[in-house]
C-alpha cells in the first residue's frame, strides 16, 4: 500500500470545518510505479456548514423487533431517523458488528450475522442521506465474545489474546498478522459495499484486563529478547502492544482511504490516560500525527455513581487532558465526547444532566458531543429540545 492519507493541520483547526483542501500521497498506478496525484477534499469533520459534530450512537435491535416483517422493521427504521433529524442531531452511528463478533450486516467475512434474511445498514444508509444525515458505521474492531471466544475466533482461536491462565478470550490479538489482514478486510467491505461518510472504531483497543499475548506474537517476543515468556519486562511488551496497535489502525486508515479518501476515521477512547503506558495500549497521539485518525471521541462516561460529588469535575479533566495533547500535534484531530445517557458504569437522571455534560465540555473547547445511545436517549428529548440543549451547545446561549 502506499503512505497514508493525511490532514493538514490547518484543515483541523480552521472553525468553520468547510474549508476545502488538498491532501498529497504516493500510490502506485496500474504498472506499478509511483505516482502522485492530487485530492480535493471538503473537509467536514462538522456537518459542512460549520456546525459542531452531534452524533448519536445505534443500535440497530433496540429499533424494532427482529421477529417483525421486513416491511415493518425499515418503517421503524425510518421513523427512528425521521425522529434523529427532527432532534438536531447529524450524525447517525449504527453499530454494524456486536461483541460476540455477530455482523449486523450481510457480510461475506464474518462468519455470523444477527439477521439473515435483511441489510439494515443499506437501509440506514439511503435513507440517512434522503433525509440530510449522515453514516458513521460502528464495527467493534477486536471485541469477539468477552470471556470466552466466539465468531471468527472460534474457527482461528490463534488469533486470539490469552488470559492470565494462558486460555484465549474473546479478544482479537491485533499483533497476529493473519487476523489484523482479516480485521482490515471487514473494514474494505463496509466502505466498499455502503461508501460511508464515516466510520466511528469501538474496541480499536487491547484488552483491559491482565493478560497474555498470541501464541504467534509470544513466541516472536521470546526469539527477539531470548528469554521466556514470563522474563519479559513489563516496558518490553508494553512497547510491542503500543506499536502492533499502531500497526493495525495504520493498514486500517490506509485501506479505507484507498477506497473513498474523504472517509472520516474517528475512535472512540477512554480519554487522554490510554495514549502511554496503559493496559489498553491506545497510543491515539501518534494515531493523529500520522494522519489515520481525524477524530477521537471521549467518553463521558463520569457519573456520581463512579466518582460521586466530583464526577463533573473528572469529566473536565479528562476533556481537558485530551485537548490539551490535541493542541501539541502538528496534526490536530476533532475532539469529541460520548455522552453515556445509560451505560454500564452508570446513567443520566434528568435533562439537566445533559446540560452539565455539554456546558463543561464548551467550555473547555470540545465542539462535538455523541450520544449513547439513541434508544436511551428518548425520555429526555422533549426536555432537551424544549430548553435548546444542543442549541446552546452549537451556538452558545
Amino acid at each position: 500500500m502506499g503512505e497514508p492519507f493525511t490532514r493538514t493541520a490547518e484543515s483541523r483547526r480552521n472553525k468553520s470545518w468547510t474549508m476545502a483542501f488538498f491532501r498529497f500521497s504516493k500510490v502506485l498506478n496500474r504498472n506499478g510505479r509511483v505516482g502522485v496525484f492530487l485530492v480535493l477534499v471538503g473537509a467536514s469533520l462538522a456537518d459542512g456548514k460549520g456546525q459542531p459534530f452531534l452524533g448519536t450512537y445505534v443500535n440497530i435491535n433496540h429499533l424494532c423487533q427482529a421477529d417483525a416483517s421486513i416491511l415493518v422493521r425499515e418503517q421503524a427504521l425510518r421513523n427512528h431517523l425521521d425522529r434523529i433529524k427532527a432532534s438536531g442531531i447529524g450524525v447517525v452511528m449504527p453499530y454494524v458488528t456486536t461483541t460476540s463478533g455477530a455482523a449486523l450486516y450481510p457480510s461475506d467475512i464474518l462468519p455470523t450475522r444477527v439477521y439473515s434474511d435483511w441489510d439494515p445498514l443499506r437501509l440506514i444508509v439511503r435513507e440517512a442521506a434522503l433525509r440530510g444525515l449522515r453514516v458513521y458505521p460502528v464495527p467493534c474492531v477486536l471485541a469477539c465474545g468477552h470471556d470466552k471466544p466466539s465468531g471468527i475466533l472460534t474457527k482461528h482461536p490463534a488469533w486470539a489474546l490469552r488470559n492470565a491462565a494462558g486460555r484465549p478470550i474473546g479478544h482479537i490479538s491485533p499483533a497476529q498478522p493473519d487476523a489484523r489482514t482479516w480485521v482490515v478486510s471487514v473494514m474494505q467491505e463496509i466502505v466498499t459495499r455502503y461508501r460511508p461518510d464515516g466510520l466511528m472504531l469501538d474496541y480499536m483497543r487491547f484488552n483491559n484486563r491482565p493478560m497474555r499475548l498470541d501464541p504467534h506474537s509470544s513466541a516472536l517476543l521470546e526469539e527477539r529478547f531470548g528469554v521466556t515468556y514470563s522474563r519479559l519486562t513489563p516496558a518490553q511488551l508494553q512497547t510491542f502492544k503500543e506499536t502492533e496497535l499502531t500497526r493495525l489502525m495504520g493498514c486500517i486508515s490506509r485501506a479505507v482511504r484507498q477506497i473513498k479518501p474523504e472517509t472520516i476515521i474517528g475512535i472512540y477512547s477512554w480519554g487522554p490516560h490510554v495514549v502511554q503506558g496503559h493496559q489498553v495500549a491506545q497510543d491515539w497521539r501518534t494515531w493523529a500525527n500520522r494522519g489515520y485518525i481525524d477524530m477521537v471521541n471521549i467518553s463521558g462516561y463520569c457519573y456520581r455513581k463512579n466518582y460521586a460529588d466530583q464526577y463533573l469535575k473528572v469529566f473536565e479533566k479528562r476533556l481537558q487532558g485530551a485537548v490539551a495533547i490535541n493542541n501539541t500535534l502538528a496534526c490536530p484531530v476533532e475532539i469529541t465526547f460520548c455522552l453515556g445517557v445509560r451505560t454500564s458504569h452508570g446513567r443520566i437522571h434528568r435533562a439537566q444532566d445533559v446540560a452539565d455534560y455539554l456546558r463543561i465540555a464548551r467550555q473547555v473547547k470540545v465542539h462535538g458531543v455523541s450520544f449513547f445511545t439513541w434508544s436511551y436517549l428518548q425520555p429526555f428529548l422533549p426536555m432537551i429540545k424544549e430548553r435548546h440543549y444542543l442549541d446552546e451547545f452549537c451556538h452558545g446561549p
